[in-house]
This record gives structure tokens, sequence and C-alpha cells, in this order.
């Protein structure tokens, strides 16, 4: 099965690593001598002393015989310690696929970055920032579930989902309201994706924080999320051919032309016989017929990206990426055609 030959290879080496150092001990790596220590303080043991009957046994197991999760010298797990913001942040990234990144802008440096500012965690900081993935609280606050939930859509590229919400009245958990519209744009796009789940009660607790078993099997559910939502062989030249036609297009017209008006994007696109679609403009472009309007600023194109090929000929481009103060964490999803995998055009969703 390709997603367990994913999860148990090319990550196992990485995730044994950073969770070895993770949750060996508190500190996670703040000098080297810590990290030193940590690197010690584990055991390779597949089954652990305070593991059985555990909810979350499996999952733990699980993850153990792969190499991504080690325990402390005694044989013990721990799965009810708390995991902390930068700790939790840390899984996050060695799980999403490789991105090269960009330097936050000074908004983000001051109100995200500055936070971490001389930790162990700072550079995952900056690189998440250029994905939108960012916290809210401390690196060393514990990781809430309502954090996790929304720190878990966007590194999925799925924030958006939340939308499909706004102004439900249905409840999912007796303790989140409707009415609290935050919350339920966060919590049940999550839940329905199978990334977290309730508690028998009908609770969903938003702010109580993350154990470590917990962790583990939300980073287990978010990396088999992953292969479901993005399918199909898609080869490194298709994703280079994809991401250089958005790009290219995208920054010849609000860069380079800086074409402000829809009629005339239309008119551009026509006269030049480009390869794009008019349905591809409209999904994309249609807040340019408005007369006054504020856009929320395109990716860079070396943010987070996930590719799929969803049918004969047709693939699919998502980008989460920090859309600027106004846009914040964003994910924007593209169309493309090829016969060839070589030569894309940009389509609707729905062509």
């Amino acid at each position: 099965m390709e997603n367990k030959s994913r999860l148990f290879g090319k990550k196992a080496t990485v995730w044994a690593l950073v969770l070895s150092m993770a949750w060996a001990g508190t500190a996670l790596g703040e000098s080297n001598q810590a990290q030193a220590r940590e690197e010690k303080a584990v055991t390779a043991s597949v089954s652990f002393l305070d593991t059985k009957g555990h909810w979350a046994a499996k999952e733990i197991e699980q993850a153990a015989k792969a190499g991504l999760i080690q325990g402390f010298p005694d044989g013990t797990f721990q799965p009810e310690k708390t995991v902390t913001q930068e700790q939790f942040l840390s899984l996050i990234e060695r799980v999403l696929p490789s991105y090269k990144g960009h330097e936050p802008d000074a908004f983000v440096k001051e109100t995200y970055v500055a936070k971490a500012s001389g930790r162990w965690s700072e550079q995952t900081y900056r690189h998440l920032a250029a994905a939108g993935i960012m916290t809210t609280g401390k690196p060393t606050d514990g990781m809430t579930r309502l954090e996790a939930a929304r720190l878990l859509l966007a590194a999925l590229g799925h924030q958006s989902e939340g939308e499909k919400y706004r102004g439900t009245t249905a409840r999912f958990f007796s303790d989140l309201s409707p009415k609290n519209e935050h919350e339920v744009m966060t919590v049940y796009p999550a839940y329905k994706m199978g990334l977290l789940s309730g508690y028998p009660d009908g609770t969903f607790r938003p702010q109580e924080t993350i154990s470590r078993a917990q962790a583990v099997a939300m980073l287990t559910r978010l990396d088999s999320k992953m292969e479901e939502l993005f399918p199909g062989q898609v080869s490194e030249s298709e994703k280079k051919a994809m991401t250089d036609a958005v790009a290219a297009f995208v920054r010849d017209v609000m860069d380079q032309k800086k074409i402000r008006r829809y009629d005339d994007l239309v008119a551009y696109v026509r006269q030049n016989k480009l390869n794009v679609s008019e349905s591809f403009l409209r999904e994309h472009f249609s807040f340019m017929k408005y007369e006054i309007y504020d856009f929320v600023r395109f990716p860079q194109f070396n943010e987070l990206l996930y590719f799929a090929k969803i049918g004969t000929n047709k693939y699919r481009l998502t980008v989460q990426y920090y859309a600027g103060e106004l846009g914040g964490s964003v994910d924007k999803t593209f169309y493309l055609s090829s016969a060839d995998g070589k030569t894309f055009r940009l389509i609707g969703k729905d062509e």
C-alpha cells in the first residue's frame, strides 16, 4: 500500500530523530548539551509499560514499530504528558512535503516568529510561517485541541473547508455552540475529516491541552489524510511544469502587467491566446469585477504545495501560504489539464 510504504520508509529516520528529542525531555533541544542528554534518554522498545489498555495503544505501537517515536529509559511512553506548541509545530514540519519557503514579512516576524527568537524552534517558526502555519501562543504553552485543529487543517491546505460550516445550526459537540463561528469553522471540518475526534461524553473540549498520545494519533491521521486528499502519481517534472504554469500566469498578470480589471484580463488572455480558460479566470480573478476591492495576496509558489492527479489528463495544485496581514493563512487550489504532462492548460474546477 502506497501510504504504508511512505510512512514506514523515508520518514522513519526523520521522525525517530525528531520525536526522540522532542519527547524524551521538556526542553526539546534548547542547547546542544540538552539534546545530547535527550538522545541518550530514550529506549527503542516498541512496547511500553504504561500504554497497555490505553485508547491510543495501537497507534503508539505502530508508530514505535515504524521508528517514528521512542520512549523513556524506564520503558514508559508517558502518553498523557502535555505537548507544547513548539513541539507540535516541529512534528508537523517533519510530516509535510519539503518546500523552500521564503523570508517572512515584518508583521509575521514581529507577531509570530519573534516568540521563538533564540530558541531551538526559531527556524521551524520561520519556515512554517511561509505556509501560514503559525501558533497564537508562546512556544512553551501547551497545545490546545482547538489550536491543533486549525494547524492540522492548514497543514493539509484545507482551512477553506471551514466555509462549509459558516452559518450552520448543526451542533456536533455539547460544549461547542454554533454561535461561536470561529470555533465551529475550525473544529467541524477537522472532525469530519477524521483529524480529531470528540470524547465519549459528547464534548470536544477545545481548550484542553494535547497529550503525547493524542499527538501521535493526530499526526498519524494527518499523514494518512495527505495520501487520501492528494492521490495519483505525479512526477517531479509534472510538478514543476504545473507550478511554473500557474506561477508564470499569476506573476505576469498581477506583477508585470499589473492588470486590475476583469474585462482587461479577459481581453489580455484572448489577444495573446494564452493557455487559460475563462472558467479559471472567473474562479480566481472575479474580484476584479468590482470597482473597489481588496484582494488576498497570491502565493509565491515556494510555499507548501500539494499535487494530485484526479482524472484523465486532469490535475490539481493546492498552495497553503501566508497571504499577508489582510488574508492571513490561506489555501488556494488550481486545476490544470495536460495530455502529455509537459504543457498545462489552466482550467476551472468543473472543466
